[in-house]
This record gives C-alpha cells, sequence and structure tokens, in this order.
C-alpha cells in the first residue's frame, strides 16, 4: 500500500511544477515571429539576454526537479494499482522521461544564444543563430509532448482498467492525450496538459486517487 503522505507529496510536487512552468510556457519561442527582421531578432536577444536565460534555464531546473518526483509517485501509485497487468504504468514513465528531457533540451538550444552571450564577452550577436535555436527549440517542445501524450494517456488506461482515478478524469485525460499529440497546431494542448497535472496533483492532495491503495502514516 502507498503511504498517503507520500501521495500528498506528489501533488505538491505537480503544482509546484505547474507554477514553475507557467513563465516558461508563456515566453519564447513564439516571439520573435516567423517574419521578424534580423535587427528584430538581435534586439530580441540582446533586450531580453536575462529574461530569457531565467525563465527558460534557472525557472526549467526547478520546473524539472518537482515535475520529476510527481512523475515517480505518479508511476509508483499506477504500478500499485496495475500488479500483474498490462505495463500502462511503465509506459507513463517512459512518456514522462521522454517528456522532460526533450523539454530540457529545447530549452537548452532555445537560450543558446543569450547564454553564450551573457558568458563570453568576445561572442558577437549572430541572428542565424538565434533562428535556427528558435526554429529548432520549437520543434523539440512539439517532440516532448508526444511523452506527455503518452504519460496522460497511460494513466488514463489504468484509471479506467482499476478505478483509481474518478471517471471524468479518466475521459477528460484522453482528450488531454489527442490534444497533446497535436501541440504542432497551437497551444491548446500545452494549457491542457498543465491543467491536467494540476488536477492529478489536487486529487493526490485530496486523497481521491487511488483510495483503495492508501494508507495513513501511523501517528
Amino acid at each position: 500500500m502507498l503511504d498517503r503522505n507520500v501521495l500528498r507529496l506528489g501533488g505538491i510536487c505537480g503544482l509546484l511544477f505547474v507554477i514553475l512552468f507557467i513563465p516558461s510556457y508563456v515566453s519564447a519561442p513564439d516571439t520573435p515571429s516567423t517574419a521578424s527582421s534580423i535587427q528584430q531578432v538581435l534586439d530580441y536577444f540582446i533586450s531580453g539576454q536575462s529574461q530569457i536565460v531565467f525563465l527558460n534555464g534557472v525557472l526549467l531546473i526547478f520546473a524539472s526537479f518537482f515535475f520529476l518526483w510527481f512523475l515517480g509517485i505518479l508511476h509508483a501509485l499506477l504500478q500499485h494499482a496495475e500488479h500483474d497487468g498490462y505495463a500502462f504504468g511503465s509506459v507513463t514513465l517512459i512518456g514522462g522521461l521522454l517528456f522532460v528531457t526533450l523539454m530540457l533540451a529545447g530549452a537548452a538550444i532555445e537560450i543558446v544564444h543569450p547564454a553564450t552571450q551573457a558568458r563570453f564577452a568576445n561572442f558577437h550577436s549572430d541572428a542565424q543563430l538565434g533562428f535556427v535555436s528558435l526554429a529548432l527549440s520549437g520543434w523539440m517542445y512539439r517532440f516532448a509532448f508526444v511523452g506527455m501524450a503518452t504519460l496522460i494517456a497511460g494513466t488514463s488506461f489504468v484509471g479506467l482498467r482499476t478505478g483509481i482515478l474518478p471517471q471524468w478524469m479518466v475521459w477528460a485525460g484522453w482528450v488531454c492525450a489527442v490534444v497533446a499529440l497535436l501541440r504542432f497546431f497551437g497551444p491548446l494542448g500545452g494549457w491542457l496538459t498543465l491543467a491536467w497535472i494540476a488536477a492529478v496533483s489536487v486529487l493526490m492532495l485530496a486523497g481521491m486517487i487511488g483510495r483503495p491503495l492508501l494508507r495513513e502514516t501511523p501517528a
């Protein structure tokens, strides 16, 4: 059985991930636009150097730390629920790790220009490097949501088979997974996945997920 307090820790970590991830999500790479000139790209990196490195670098380090705790505790819950089932719990772990790995890789690529600019005094700003980093990081983020869609879908399958999730959460999860997989078409997938993580985290905190598997910590 899982300790209820451990599950609450997972809920807290999930909410902290969402809170820390949102500032990065609402920033670049959607800016500059596809029609931006060379000078506009240079101005963007020069004027926003500190903000870009902080939001898409430093902040994501802490967000990823809390996400991994959330993911690990969720995976343990799903494994307990499945017993000798179809290994969907392991699929969710792989999906979550794929998401956080590609997300961090995309962030590293995105901040390569301002980070280099901040570290080396002899670096000459290069708009072409900026164009490439923004385009490549954008694709890395889209690839990352394949992992997130897998995480959500796997959790929903376990929830359907075992009843550890409320039925409305199972169906909402499948919708979120499909939209996340189509992240290429817009930012809605990102917002829905953040809402899903927040909802699962709240259920963890409230003790409304995996009830048959939980026990209280002895006083």
